[in-house]
């Protein structure tokens, strides 16, 4: 009998995710995230995932900054579309920023603290992406749609 081979990967180790909760919209809060930390997020093409319980294809908005200093990689993602939220476990976030890389945990906290003093921001938050159910085909689906925009470009 052929034995099976479980690859069991860890993304939580090169990515970080800041959960927000805020009532304006997409665009107002990455204008904010911008000017507050230094950020120059901008507006690509949506994000499709696809949701087994509605068996649909669903499309989140997305903006992303690569930082050419760092070499890291910024999302700024929507959780709420009327169809249904990218996580339905995480109702209460409207946001996330997901930073892909290599960030300490004082940058976090002070990105974290920059976050919540921004006017309409109700709260902001480190939270782990291991607790995230299907986090890693989340990933895995951003990854290969930002490679097939990048595919675009050529």
């Amino acid at each position: 009998m052929p034995r099976r081979l479980k690859i069991d990967i860890d993304f939580s180790q090169d990515n970080t995710l800041i959960g927000i909760s805020c009532h304006k919209k997409d665009y107002w809060v990455a204008y904010k995230l911008n000017e507050n930390l230094h950020l120059n997020l901008k507006r690509i093409d949506d994000l499709p995932v696809y949701n087994s319980k509605l068996d649909l294809l669903i499309s989140y908005t997305l903006f992303n900054y690569n930082n050419p200093d760092t070499h890291n990689c910024y999302y700024f993602i929507s959780n709420y579309n009327p169809e249904g939220n990218m996580f339905p476990s995480l109702k209460s976030i409207d946001y996330f920023l997901l930073i892909n890389g290599l960030i300490n945990e004082s940058e976090v906290s002070g990105m974290v603290s920059a976050i919540k003093k921004i006017p309409n921001i109700l709260t902001a938050f480190k939270h782990d992406l291991n607790k995230i159910n299907d986090s890693d085909g989340f990933l895995s689906d951003l990854e290969l749609h930002i490679l097939e925009k990048i595919e675009l470009k050529k």
